[in-house]
């Protein structure tokens, strides 16, 4: 099958290679151009038609790559920073041909889409104004999140993506060009319809069902998940608001078809899995301290002669003389938490004891050391 780019390219080539192309009449070389354009674009339409399925993709893309090819040839002829007159003529030209060979390539997407190699890498040009209408609907969105009274946790997120998706240090394929058009269309309608001020689980839920599977805004919806239930009293309220996350995610109806980034899982799955694992580590701790409990090493419901604040003293000064080795601050809060109770309390809350631990001492010290004195004594005694 005849490769059509051939004359194409050799049009195009000769002249700004040779320098010709600004000096040529410009409707001159224009014309030429565009009428060889049409006819490459008339063959190929015909020649596809032709042949058998598989044979006319690799056919397609051929003459797709070449093209993008040619425009990237001819961007790496432009000197932008010359500032004389027949420079600047050469640019325009240049950038006129480069405008006419990207539509040659939309229009091959367009007319021949089954053919079309979608994951491919689009061209300079193109990438160039895909960048630009991220920059201008960033900035829309979060104009219109900060008027809102958006949480900051919101705004920085979307920041954050923004700036990923706006860095362009790869180009897009043709694909995601697609999928960021119908993701911020879908995205500032949504929002719309969204009342002030908007929090962060609307967000999760919303680039949820667009399908939206950047790893930023992944780590993202982990770190709130991790930072909510950060904030539980015990373990029994992590698995109901665990298992609440989890409810959420797994019914969120996709509302675009296609992921972000096809070589990555889609961003249910990815979530539902960072839950899964959490639930493991939940279930986890609970075998161990019934374990332990069962084995007679850890009472269930050992009372200390402490208030809350000076067990978490007791326990921090433990873990500082190397006494208590865990790895694991959040466990063994947990552990003490769910095994323990005070003078005061029945049931420790693992908040009011994450406080205490890294609070400041005050006078309660003065009871703990007291008991590490007796201690001392009873030991010296036993010596």
């Amino acid at each position: 099958m005849m490769y059509e780019l051939i004359s194409f390219r050799e049009i195009i080539l000769d002249a700004l290679t040779r320098g010709t192309a600004y000096k040529w009449p410009h409707k001159e070389l224009q014309d030429e151009i565009l009428k060889e354009s049409k006819r490459v674009l008339s063959a190929i339409q015909h020649n596809v038609t032709q042949i058998e399925p598989d044979r006319s993709r690799a056919y397609l893309t051929q003459h797709q790559r070449g093209l993008i090819q040619l425009m990237d040839e001819m961007e790496a002829m432009v000197d932008r920073d010359a500032p004389n007159t027949d420079q600047k003529n050469k640019t325009e030209e240049i950038n006129g041909i480069a405008n006419l060979i990207n539509k040659m390539v939309l229009d091959l997407q367009q007319y021949l889409p089954y053919y079309f190699d979608h994951y491919s890498p689009v061209s300079i040009i193109t990438q160039r104004q895909l960048l630009l209408n991220i920059a201008e609907n960033s900035s829309q969105i979060l104009k219109n999140l900060e008027e809102r009274h958006t949480d900051n946790e919101t705004i920085a997120v979307f920041t954050h993506i923004f700036e990923h998706l706006n860095s362009g240090i790869r180009r897009f394929t043709f694909e995601q060009a697609g999928y960021l058009h119908d993701f911020f269309e879908s995205l500032k309608i949504q929002l719309k319809k969204f009342a002030s001020p908007i929090q962060m689980p609307e967000i999760i839920l919303l680039l949820t069902s667009l399908n939206f599977n950047h790893p930023s805004f992944y780590h993202s919806c982990c770190s709130h998940f991790n930072h909510e239930l950060q904030q539980c009293e015990n373990i029994s309220e992590q698995y109901r608001l665990i298992h609440f996350f989890k409810k959420l995610i797994g019914q969120v109806f996709k509302t675009i078809s296609i992921p972000y980034n096809r070589n990555l899982p889609d961003i249910d799955e990815s979530l539902l899995r960072y839950i899964e694992s959490e639930i493991s580590y939940l279930k986890s701790i609970d075998t161990i301290a019934e374990d332990l409990s069962t084995g007679g090493v850890l009472d269930s419901n050992f009372k200390v002669n402490f208030t809350v604040r000076q067990l978490a003293m007791f326990i921090h000064l433990q873990v500082e003389a190397g006494i208590i080795t865990s790895q694991s601050p959040k466990a063994l809060h947990q552990y003490v938490t769910k095994h323990y109770s005070t003078v005061e309390k029945d049931d420790i809350s693992e908040k009011s004891f994450k406080n205490a631990y890294y609070g400041n001492a005050g006078k309660d010290v003065e009871k703990v050391i007291d008991k590490i004195v007796a201690m001392l004594a009873i030991a010296q005694e036993k010596y």
